[in-house]
């Protein structure tokens, strides 16, 4: 576990993943977002794939990384497609990549599809982190949430988290949750908690939990210890 409560904020700040993924989001505003990730410190900027590119510019040598993601809120798109998407991030110089498996195959108990998924999904990337974003808001029961995360460690992921955030099933990230998969997963594999972390104290509770990084739209106000916007991510 990381005690985070008595970090100075360039600390704190390395361990949030700051995130703009509005699909109205212009090229001002990810300019705007590059620029506040980098005067902060945070450890990475989350951005939309086809802005990976701008922003790896803005950031250059600034040590803060650029991370992307696909199939976001959905995650049934077919297997090639992901790894031909998973591949661009690699081209476009992604850092990390986040990305929705394939709920509706683990849903239908098809779990050597989804656990193939994300060894494919693995080898695509090269090298790079890649984090499945799974959507606790589809699972109903303990046992379903211990089961998903056996699937990923087996895939031996590096990554895994609780919810894309975002979406009709992007709940909110939840100390429970995460030590659910704290306590699933080896110790290979790190957990990022995901969806309305938007306080300091709220991020204070996933560390104890288990976390290790979040992803956030909130990643300001977390260091200011304000609390942000409920509409936040």
């Amino acid at each position: 576990m990381i005690d985070i409560r008595n970090f100075e904020n360039r600390e704190l700040a390395k361990y949030i993943q700051f995130t703009n993924t509005s699909p109205n989001v212009t090229r001002q505003g990810m300019v705007k977002h590059a620029e506040l990730s980098a005067e902060h410190g945070f450890n990475a900027a989350m951005v939309p794939m086809c802005w990976v590119p701008l922003v790896k510019d803005i950031l250059a040598g600034t040590g803060v990384k650029v991370a992307t993601f696909f199939g976001f809120g959905m995650g049934y798109e077919s297997s090639f497609s992901k790894l031909a998407m998973m591949r661009e991030c690699v081209a476009l110089g992604a850092d990390e990549v986040d990305y929705e498996p394939n709920m509706s195959w683990f849903l239908s108990g098809m779990y050597d599809e989804f656990r193939n998924e994300a060894i494919l999904l693995k080898a695509a990337a090269q090298g790079m982190p890649i984090k499945p974003m799974l959507e606790f808001g589809m699972l109903k029961t303990v046992e379903e949430k211990i089961k998903i995360a056996q699937l990923i460690d087996e895939a031996e992921l590096e990554w895994i988290k609780n919810s894309s955030g975002g979406g009709p099933f992007g709940i909110a990230a939840t100390p429970e949750d995460i030590k659910i998969l704290f306590d699933t997963v080896s110790s290979s594999c790190k957990v990022k908690a995901s969806g309305k972390v938007n306080s300091f104290e709220k991020m204070v509770s996933l560390f104890d939990a288990g976390a290790v990084l979040v992803g956030t739209s909130s990643g300001i106000q977390i260091l200011n210890r304000t609390l942000a916007s409920a509409t936040n991510y």
